[in-house]
């Protein structure tokens, strides 16, 4: 009896996992709807910051309109040109993400803030981001305090024993707000 009872309980268990690990059919295409569907059309929104990398150019910290339950839409945008006349870079695509309302409180007061950045054609699916072979999504961290450099004749802040910038694509960036 015991040993039936044990192999009636596996079975069930092992019915109901294939349900709980399970997606939806269309769960890629239901993600992709909650963004815009012109996916690089960013002239509604406003630029936050400006970030400067010394080996991969320019971007804009941009945010978008704000739903209904508080969420506002991040973008960041990679720019060409010099600061005072950089444009978005048509040839590279926007790296774009929802942000709940604390979030958004973060990013807006150029305080610590981390996230995760989507391309268009991302798919989330059991917490993978993709893989570096299809330019999987990225991690975007923007840390703004301006500290004084531990030995300022020797170097800049980014060789204090604690450095504080921000970081995109394995780049260092340095962030400032628009004006």
């Amino acid at each position: 009896m015991t040993l039936r009872f044990i192999g009636l309980f596996i079975a069930l268990l092992l019915a109901t996992m294939h349900s709980a690990f399970a997606i939806r059919p269309d769960e890629c295409e239901q993600q992709r709807a909650l963004y815009p569907e012109r996916w690089n059309h960013v002239s509604r929104e406003k630029p936050l910051f400006i970030c400067t990398s010394h080996y991969s150019g320019s971007l804009w910290v941009m945010v978008g309109r704000t739903d209904r339950a508080g969420r506002t839409l991040m973008s960041l945008v990679r720019l060409k040109g010099s600061d005072a006349d950089a444009v978005p870079d048509p040839s590279k695509d926007v790296y774009r993400i929802w942000l709940d309302r604390e979030q958004s409180r973060r990013l807006r007061a150029g305080r610590y803030f981390a996230t995760i950045v989507r391309q268009k054609n991302s798919c989330w699916i059991r917490g993978s981001l993709g893989s570096e072979k299809d330019g999987s999504d990225q991690v975007f961290f923007m840390d703004n305090g301006d500290p004084p450099a531990d030995k300022p004749k020797e170097a800049g802040s980014f060789y204090n024993k604690a450095p504080r910038f921000s970081v995109f694509q394995g780049d260092a960036y340095t962030c400032e707000p628009v004006k």
